[in-house]
């Protein structure tokens, strides 16, 4: 067994889990699939049954800069060439883009999953009547059915009566497995081709299989420490260190066991004022994993 923490991975494991991966490969021989972080916890859907999503796939990661080079000038005169009105008309474009739907194997089953749960039709119905049903559920469950790109940043100008020669954007895009090339092409289309976009930062998509072994001992022994557990695979609209650990030929899943109350909505949590965890779901987490780890 091996154990590692890896550190950087909020600002892109360049430090961290990826120059492990690329310097001390060795560190990992014989590994053939690992745990990390944000899956094994709980979303309670009645007294009985609470649904336990693993992690087992993720989006990849695509932070793009776009730049904008015009010609500078005096605000008071007109000019049809200004690079803020450029990266504004591309930024708008970029941000109001409706990305088409693409099923996944994973998102696929984690709607059956809760389909089944909730006693509804979420695998056929209308996207946008799920994501309602859903609640903030819905947001995370929205982003795994489709590309996204986010502006996020926008910097041009030091005056106000000067135009610049420069404008900038950053965007946050992710993309589903197997759905890079539309990303690229898509966000090609959509920019004016005097805009130069630059990558700032890529990583991979990725998708472990979920009928193994492996998930299947995951979910027994959560069922172990509640008997109305019940393990479905999805789907992070994020990333974590498995993308490094994804390019050794190693299987990655979200097993960081957490039972949380039903009245809690874990996912407004994240990242959020004061973010936390109740200490008995942190029991119940350690309770399961060390059950898990001595099983393996």
């Amino acid at each position: 067994m091996i154990v590692c923490f890896f550190p950087d991975e909020e600002a892109g494991m360049v430090h961290g889990s990826q120059w492990f991966v690329e310097n001390r490969p060795d560190l990992f021989a014989g590994a053939s699939e690992a745990i990390g972080e944000v899956g094994g916890f709980s979303l309670s859907i009645n007294d009985d049954l609470r649904l336990y999503p693993i992690q087992t796939a993720e989006k990849g990661i695509k932070w793009l800069r776009l730049r904008a080079a015009m010609r500078a000038g005096h605000g008071s005169m007109i000019h049809k060439d200004n690079a803020v009105t450029e990266i504004a008309e591309a930024v708008t474009a970029i941000g109001r883009y409706q990305w088409p739907i693409r099923r996944t194997k994973t998102v696929d089953r984690f709607l059956d999953e809760l389909s089944q749960a909730y006693g509804v039709d979420l695998v056929d119905s209308d996207i946008d009547v799920v994501l309602q049903r859903l609640g903030t559920l819905g947001m995370l469950v929205g982003a795994t059915l489709q590309n996204t790109a986010n502006p996020s940043m926008l910097e041009a100008g030091y005056k106000v009566n000067v135009i610049p020669t420069e404008a900038s954007a950053h965007i946050d895009g992710r993309f589903l497995p197997g759905y890079e090339t539309e990303f690229d092409e898509t966000i090609r289309s959509l920019v004016a081709d005097g805009i130069e976009i630059e990558t700032v930062n890529s990583d991979i998509a990725i998708e472990a299989p979920f009928e193994t072994t492996t998930f299947d001992l995951m979910a027994s022994v959560l069922r172990q420490a509640d008997p109305g557990a019940r393990a479905v695979p999805y789907m992070i609209s994020g990333g974590t260190d498995a993308k490094a650990l994804t390019r050794l030929g190693i299987d990655c899943y979200g097993f960081s066991p957490l039972q949380m109350p039903a009245d809690v909505d874990y996912w407004r949590l994240f990242h959020g004022v004061d973010e936390r965890v109740p200490i008995d779901g942190l029991h119940f987490g350690v309770n399961v994993l060390h059950r898990f780890l001595m099983a393996c």
